[in-house]
């Protein structure tokens, strides 16, 4: 049997942590543990509460750094997915279940996206210039790297115990930039990926980046794409993409 592992990263999130663990369906789990990236609140308090397993980080590690950790641990654990859940409960977990099919077939990445036939701006409320970024660079990211994905921004993502064995994700950012560079880290060591469907919630609970920070993140894609391309050449092989040994 499949040891599915759901890792709740949160920062903060001591507004939305119960009501997202209590909506966790518990029977698509082998286990659920939560990983606090130092907050300043009463998060790992509730968390403790709650009847999963909770850890606290001594200093906090951004969420990258965050769910670096998370992974490592989890996998050490003995599990064989293990699914990307954030503390603000902006994505649905249980939304899980449509991965079934890439499940069985041993797909090594797979993604939430919010805009597999439908508008997450009109559909989910997903605030316009954000969705319009989305939209464009997703779509740019899609034609030069020839990767087959309708979102790349996505904080939804299952990841295989063949991926953690496989990719370098030790040395991604620490950053949100984590998220990307793992899409470019599976297609340039021709894992399997795919997405599913998901939906998001969008208020005043949400940990988004803001919009300075959204920019500077954007301008790290075009960075890593430069990595990517270089490595896929051969002319300079960066760190994240030298595969382990």
């Amino acid at each position: 049997m499949i040891k599915l592992f759901a890792v709740i990263i949160s920062y903060n999130n001591e507004k939305t942590i119960k009501d997202l663990y209590d909506s966790i369906d518990k029977n698509l789990f082998h286990k659920i543990i939560l990983i606090d990236d130092c907050s300043t609140d009463n998060t790992y308090k509730i968390a403790q509460t709650l009847g999963c397993e909770c850890f606290i980080n001594k200093k906090n590690i951004g969420m990258g750094g965050n769910l670096k950790k998370s992974m490592q641990l989890a996998f050490k654990m003995g599990a064989d997915y293990v699914l990307e859940v954030h503390g603000d409960n902006q994505y649905n977990p249980n939304e899980i279940i449509k991965a079934k099919t890439f499940i069985d077939n041993k797909y090594d990445l797979i993604i939430g996206s919010r805009f597999i036939n439908k508008n997450p701006h009109k559909v989910d409320g997903m605030p316009f210039f954000r969705f319009l970024a989305n939209r464009i660079f997703s779509s740019l990211t899609k034609f030069f790297l020839n990767i087959n994905l309708t979102e790349f921004h996505t904080g939804f993502k299952l990841f295989s115990k063949n991926f953690h064995d496989t990719v370098p994700y030790e040395f991604n950012a620490s950053s949100y930039l984590f998220s990307f560079q793992v899409i470019l880290q599976s297609k340039i060591f021709k894992l399997k990926y795919g997405e599913i469907s998901i939906s998001s919630v969008y208020n005043h609970k949400v940990s988004s980046c803001g919009y300075l920070e959204g920019l500077f993140y954007l301008i790290r894609n075009f960075e890593i794409i430069f990595l990517f391309y270089l490595a896929k050449l051969k002319l300079y092989i960066h760190p994240i993409f030298n595969l382990k040994k």
